[in-house]
């Protein structure tokens, strides 16, 4: 039940992350112009790389460790915090002393200013994560996603900073908000880590070496600086090589909707890695297989539609969300969509393969990809647009999915179940009408498209549900005793 439990709630978690943040950029993108609102795009872009980088490689590593009860819990822990810290400083001088450097390359020095700000966020992010990875390897999952829940809820202060504090300085209101977010949460974490103390001081007596923690920190942390770099760079991209300027406040508009899949599918990424783990390092290899078709047939069947409806409709979604004007990002962002929920799955797949083995595939899919993506986009975007670097995007992320996925099934075998299949064909007709749906009706306004969406989603339910396919695994909620 914890598993189930646990789940849950980090999709809540996840779900209310992107509510919160869109409330706040449906406030920004509707009081500032394109072009301010694109700074605000292009420094949130390179903070999502920075926390990329910095959240993913130490949540997943110590989970990991924790999770395989091979070495003392809180030698793991005081060795990830000390590798951790040393990754703050080297990304808070990045953020504060090349401030001016960023302004130059992006070609607007008002951002220097806003660098030297955001390099504060950095220790704050990398402290709050590394609460997150504890929590994770404990398998104290619905803890981890009540803090997770608290932050974006709390980053909500953005908005009355804005309004009664910083009117004429919106965008240092947003990192000051931000900041709080975090201090709060981080405050909320230790806390809530308290009745876990017995646990946290479990003795073991072989130690991890800290060349261990490194390189396991490292490994994912690389990995997902090309899941950074694909699902941020593009913007980057767009405010440096496409004009005018204001392009870039309109593929903010589409990067910030087309990242809603990805948020959904981390949710599970989350719990997988913790919780195959625990049963590879068990000897249970048939029973982590039985978790990861489970997780798939979920993914599958409950968060692939929402890219479908959000990629068919992406022209009335941006028109609905922001100004009629942000209709020229529709092209984009009915790509970005199936970019990011790609980019999750291949996130999960790596998930997996570092479960069962322990190679360097991920390592090597990170490096390939930086030499391949970076100069795709730049290409792409100087000769094609926005339209142009967002199929660059899609085509970049299925390739990266289809890959680990051949190379995950070669170590464990099918992973994809009879019933999965069928409710990936269901999607694809259902992408077919939708499109046909929305280009022969017009739907204005944003509260008439998400009824619309209500609707479309409901229906898809109770057809499969009608059709015997939609059936939830039973075994994926039924924790051992063990745990």
């Amino acid at each position: 039940m914890r598993l189930k439990r646990g789940l849950v709630l980090n999709l809540i978690s996840n779900v209310l992350f992107f509510l919160c943040g869109y409330v706040v950029h449906f406030f920004l993108g509707n009081t500032l112009p394109a072009a301010e609102y694109g700074v605000v795009g292009t420094i949130m872009t390179v903070l999502d790389f920075e926390y990329m980088f910095l959240s993913n490689g130490a949540r997943q590593s110590i989970a990991k460790e924790i999770s395989l009860q091979r070495f003392d819990i809180r030698d793991i822990i005081m060795k990830s915090l000390g590798f951790q810290m040393m990754v703050i400083a080297v990304f808070f001088i990045i953020n504060f002393a090349g401030a001016p450097v960023f302004g130059h390359v992006l070609n607007d020095s008002s951002l220097d200013f806003y660098f030297k700000v955001a390099a504060f966020l950095i220790p704050a992010n990398g402290l709050f994560v590394l609460l997150l990875g504890i929590n994770d390897g404990l398998h104290r999952f619905s803890t981890g996603a009540i803090i997770n829940t608290v932050y974006p809820i709390a980053k909500l202060c953005v908005i009355p900073l804005i309004i009664f504090w910083f009117q004429h300085d919106p965008v240092l209101g947003m990192e000051i908000g931000y900041l709080v977010a975090l201090l709060v949460s981080i405050a909320l974490g230790l806390v809530l880590l308290i009745p876990a103390r017995d646990r946290l001081r479990e003795r073991r007596s072989e130690k991890i070496a800290f060349s261990s923690v490194c390189k396991n920190t490292l490994s994912f942390s690389f990995f997902f600086i090309m899941v950074s770099l694909v699902l941020s760079i593009d913007t980057l991209v767009v405010k440096s090589v496409v004009e005018p300027a204001s392009m870039a406040g309109f593929y903010t508009g589409a990067v910030n909707l087309g990242k809603i899949p990805y948020y959904l599918v981390s949710a599970f990424c989350t719990i997988i890695l913790p919780v195959v783990a625990k049963s590879v390092g068990a000897g249970d290899r048939n029973g982590a297989l039985n978790r990861v078709k489970e997780f798939i047939t979920l993914i599958a069947t409950f968060i692939l539609p929402i890219p479908v409806l959000i990629s068919a409709s992406s022209r009335p979604l941006l028109q609905a969300f922001y100004h009629e004007e942000y209709g020229i990002a529709g092209t984009a962002l009915a790509c970005l969509a199936f970019s990011s929920f790609f980019m999750g799955m291949t996130v999960l797949l790596n998930m997996v393969f570092s479960s069962f083995s322990s190679g360097h595939f991920s390592d090597l899919l990170s490096v390939a990809s930086l030499v391949v993506v970076i100069p795709l986009f730049i290409v792409s975007a100087k000769f094609g647009g926005i339209s142009a670097i967002a199929i660059a995007s899609v085509a970049s992320t299925f390739v990266t999915m289809g890959i680990s996925y051949f190379t995950v099934i070669s170590r464990t075998g099918n992973i994809i179940t009879r019933k999965a299949w069928i409710t990936i064909g269901a999607n694809a007709i259902l992408w077919v009408l939708l499109k046909i749906f929305f280009t022969v009706f017009h739907i204005h306004g944003l509260f008439l498209t998400a009824g619309v969406y209500a609707i479309v989603y409901l229906c898809y339910l109770g057809i499969l549900f009608a059709c015997r396919v939609l059936v939830i695994p039973n075994t994926l909620f039924h924790a051992r005793k063990a745990s």
